[in-house]
C-alpha cells in the first residue's frame, strides 16, 4: 500500500502572497478608501489656529512690503536716515482686546508681544514707504495696522503726548514728610522701605567777650558726635535685627556705592522668608527709594544690578530625593 507522500514547495517572493477565501468573499462589501482632504491652514492641527494664522499673514506682509521697497530701491535705508525718520504713533488694543480678535478666551504675554513686535516692524515700514513715497505699499499696510487699533485711541494718543519732566517725575515720589517709599522683593520676602534725609542739627551758641557761660559749658560737656543716621527694620536696629554681618553689608552697599551713606535714615517693615532673603528686600528696596533723591545715582545703581528684582528661587524638592538635588547614599543591600 503507497503512502501518500507530502510535496513541500519553496515560496518565492514572486509569487503572489495568499488571501483567505472568506477575505475574498467580504472585500466586496468593504467601503473605498476616501482620499483625506489638505487642511486649508497651516496651523490646522495647533492649539491656537487662528492666532498663529494672524502671525503667518503678518509675516507674509512684512516680507511682501521689505521686497517692494527694496525693488523700489527705498530699502535698505543708510544709518543716518534711520534715527531720524518720522514714524507715527499707533494705540495698538491690550491682551484682552486682542484675545478677542483672534479667538483666544485668554492670551499669552509671550503671543501678546510677539503680535505687537510685528506691527511694530509694519510701522517702521509704513513710515519708510511713506518717505519713499510708495504710495500702494503704504495704503496696503495701513489697511492691516487699522484692524489692531484701539477704539478709544484718540484719547490714548492724546495722554502720552501730555509731556511730563524728570523733575516733576520725581517730585511726586515724595510724600508730605518728604520721604520716599519703595518695595522690595526677594525669594519670599516683601519688604516696604521709606527713605528720608538727615536732618542736620543746627548749634546756636552765642559767645560773649565776658567768657564761657553756663551753657556754653553744658554744650562743650554734651557728646558732639551723636548719631544723626539710624536704620530701622521693624521699629528694631539694624544691627539687633541682623546678628549676620553679611546681610548688613547687602543692606548697606547700596548707600555705599552712592556716596551717601550716613545721608539718610532707612525704615523698613519687612515680612516673610528668612534672614538672608530678607536683607536682600530690604536692599532691593533701599536701592529704589534712594534714586528719586539721588537720580544720578541711577545708572550705578542699575550697573550694580540693585535696583531689578531678583528672580531666582528655591528649587523645590523633589521625591525620591533628600532636598531639591541632593540623594541620599546608595546602599547595595
Amino acid at each position: 500500500m503507497a503512502t501518500a507522500q507530502r510535496i513541500w514547495r519553496r515560496a518565492y517572493s514572486s509569487s503572489p502572497a495568499f488571501v483567505p477565501q472568506s477575505t475574498r468573499r467580504e472585500s466586496r462589501f468593504l467601503l473605498p478608501l476616501v482620499e483625506r482632504s489638505k487642511p486649508a491652514s497651516l496651523s490646522f492641527f495647533t492649539g491656537d489656529g487662528p492666532y498663529h494664522d494672524k502671525i503667518i499673514a503678518l509675516e507674509a506682509a512684512r516680507t511682501l512690503s521689505q521686497r517692494e521697497l527694496q525693488a523700489a530701491h527705498v530699502l535698505p535705508l543708510p544709518p543716518q536716515l534711520r534715527t531720524q525718520l518720522p514714524v507715527s504713533k499707533i494705540a495698538f488694543k491690550k491682551r484682552e482686546e486682542m484675545a478677542e480678535s483672534v479667538d483666544q478666551k485668554v492670551m499669552r504675554q509671550s503671543h501678546y508681544t510677539k503680535l505687537i513686535t510685528l506691527l511694530d516692524e509694519l510701522l517702521h515700514l509704513r513710515a519708510v514707504a511713506t518717505a519713499g513715497k510708495e504710495v500702494e505699499v503704504e495704503k496696503r499696510l495701513t489697511r492691516i495696522l487699522q484692524a489692531f487699533e484701539r477704539k478709544d485711541k484718540a484719547s490714548v494718543l492724546a495722554a502720552r503726548q501730555t509731556h511730563i519732566s524728570k523733575e516733576e517725575r520725581l517730585k511726586k515720589k515724595f510724600d508730605e514728610f518728604g520721604r520716599t517709599y519703595a518695595l522690595g522683593k526677594r525669594k519670599e520676602s516683601a519688604a516696604r522701605v521709606w527713605i528720608i534725609p538727615v536732618t542736620k542739627p543746627t548749634t546756636s551758641s552765642t559767645a560773649t567777650s565776658s567768657g564761657p557761660t553756663s551753657t556754653d559749658i553744658t554744650s562743650k560737656s554734651s557728646p558732639e558726635n551723636l548719631k544723626t543716621t539710624s536704620i530701622l527694620i521693624n521699629n528694631i536696629p539694624l544691627p539687633d535685627y541682623f546678628p549676620v554681618g553679611a546681610d548688613r553689608e547687602r543692606i548697606t552697599r547700596p548707600l555705599k556705592l552712592a556716596g551717601v551713606l550716613g545721608a539718610y535714615n532707612v525704615f523698613a517693615l519687612v515680612r516673610g522668608g528668612g534672614s538672608s532673603g530678607q536683607a536682600a528686600a530690604v536692599a532691593h528696596g533701599v536701592s529704589r527709594a534712594l534714586v528719586p533723591h539721588a537720580p544720578d545715582v541711577a545708572k550705578i545703581l542699575s550697573k550694580a544690578r540693585l535696583l531689578k528684582r531678583d528672580p531666582r528661587m528655591v528649587e523645590r524638592k523633589k521625591t525620591g530625593l533628600a532636598k531639591a538635588r541632593k540623594a541620599y547614599a546608595w546602599v547595595k543591600r
